[in-house]
């Protein structure tokens, strides 16, 4: 038997062991982990045996994504808020949302979200299928009673035969429909990245810099230990202490209106006191999940703005934020102290993230059916009997042009008038640049001041619309007085 000198003795030595891997475990290492770049290679995404994949039904549901009458108002689809040439984000800090209301959020992305275990900020979905009806029937996104919805849809004789087709179903509903929306973002996926061809064995994908910042991400930085994998998540939830977005006026009250609603509907007793986003509390309702929002996938993460409410802008930003040691919050992560980087670190930390991103999404935006017979959108032929402003004029009425601009305050309310002169010379610049370089005009986040409001860049592409006929718009715009 150990005698008492003996005893205290294995008892120090085992306290200092204890302490040692304590403070390896809280603190940022000195040197890079033991990284297997195998681990890193990237997979086929996951498929749930009730829902495989078949070519017809993820071209049903890449028209559902675009489709505006899965929602409220017939305005808005999914494509709204993930917007493809936006990296399927939105380039505003919050998401958009229904008129006359505000989000909350900023928008996930759909990229790689096949492979994550939660979805959403909350993790309150762990499927695609389950995620899908969400955003469809919230107030503050699209705004629809699912059964209207799926009752619209049934009065449009080809989506009837072509859920019959793909599902052999008589009745469309919204379990379908969130089945074909699920498999279409099933294949959102990124596979070529300067990082991934890393992997690979092309050592001349990164550059010094991203390289030097793959050092930093698995060593002094950290970044790894909720980083990690093909995706870049541990699908955990932490609280990160991001600071809050300093709203006023109109937009603090809408967005509390947001708050107070998704609190209501997870069950908050005093929801109209909830005066944050408690992230994955509303799921748990557990005190030790105060603030905690899920890690989400760095894969083609490319902003303009980030975290779960925006508020903080550039890859840069991110870094500087973990660099400080994340927020002040009672509940903030054990995990994140000051990682004492310098700027240059900080930077090659940017050009490794970059190197994550893989080429420009180039989806186009499929023909949907209408309520009689052919497809919504189709280009309408020019009359040549007409002038090329009466032409310009028919086609504002017939590509939906006013569901959401107003010409003299007759139309929609999603965006500004037409027919104010700023707003009018700015559309005429983004028409004349469809006619010259289709598809070019779109910059992730760009933004300008029109009639006192920042106006974003989500103009949808209309590749069905052919030079002439961008043209003949341009001019009919040119024509109001």
């Amino acid at each position: 038997m150990l005698q008492k000198k003996q005893l205290h003795s294995v008892f120090s030595v085992a306290s200092v062991v204890i302490l040692v891997l304590t403070f390896l475990a809280l603190s940022p290492p000195s040197r890079a982990f033991a990284v297997d770049l195998s681990t890193f290679k990237p997979y086929p995404a996951p498929v749930p045996k009730d829902n495989p994949q078949t070519p017809e039904k993820i071209k049903l549901g890449k028209m559902l994504f675009f489709d505006p009458r899965l929602s409220g108002n017939g305005a808005l689809s999914c494509a709204t808020c993930h917007i493809p040439a936006a990296g399927f984000v939105s380039p505003t800090r919050l998401s958009l949302s229904f008129p006359s209301t505000m989000h909350w959020r900023a928008v996930d992305s759909v990229i790689d979200a096949a492979y994550l275990k939660y979805l959403f900020w909350d993790g309150r979905a762990t499927s695609l299928e389950q995620q899908a009806l969400g955003p469809i029937a919230a107030p503050f996104e699209m705004n629809v009673h699912l059964h209207y919805m799926t009752a619209r849809l049934s009065e449009i004789p080809e989506y009837k035969t072509l859920f019959k087709q793909v599902f052999n179903a008589d009745t469309i509903t919204p379990d379908l429909v969130a089945k074909a929306l699920a498999s279409f973002e099933r294949t959102i996926v990124v596979t070529d990245t300067p990082f991934y061809r890393y992997v690979n064995g092309d050592k001349k994908a990164l550059s010094k810099q991203a390289l030097a910042g793959f050092r930093l991400f698995t060593g002094k930085a950290g970044c790894i230990r909720c980083h990690y994998g093909p995706y870049f998540t541990d699908n955990e939830f932490h609280a990160l202490g991001v600071p809050e977005l300093q709203l006023t006026g109109e937009e603090q009250k809408l967005n509390a209106a947001a708050r107070h609603c998704f609190a209501y509907g997870a069950g908050i007793s005093d929801f109209t006191t909830v005066d944050r986003d408690l992230g994955r509390y509303f799921v748990t309702h557990q005190t030790a999940d105060m603030d905690k929002f899920g890690t989400p996938s760095l894969i083609d993460a490319v902003g303009p703005y980030y975290m779960h409410n925006g508020a903080i802008e550039g890859r840069l930003g991110v870094v500087t934020f973990f660099n400080k040691g994340g927020g002040d919050i009672p509940n903030k992560s054990k995990l994140l102290k000051p990682l004492h980087l310098t700027l240059a670190e900080e930077q090659e930390l940017v050009a490794f993230l970059a190197a994550l991103d893989g080429p420009p999404f180039v989806i186009s935006q499929p023909k949907l059916p209408s309520y009689t017979s052919g497809p919504m959108g189709e280009a309408v032929k020019p009359v040549p009997s007409m002038s090329a402003v009466d032409r310009g004029r028919e086609l504002v009425a017939s590509q939906d042009c006013l569901t959401c601009h107003a010409i003299h305050g007759q139309g929609g309310t999603l965006s500004v008038d037409l027919s104010d002169q700023g707003v009018r010379a700015h559309s005429i610049e983004w028409l004349e640049t469809q006619v010259a370089t289709p598809g070019k005009h779109f910059k992730p986040g760009a933004h300008e001041i029109l009639l006192g409001k920042p106006v974003y860049n989500v103009m949808p592409d209309h590749p069905l619309l052919a030079k002439e006929q961008l043209n003949d718009i341009a001019l009919y715009l040119k024509s109001l007085k």
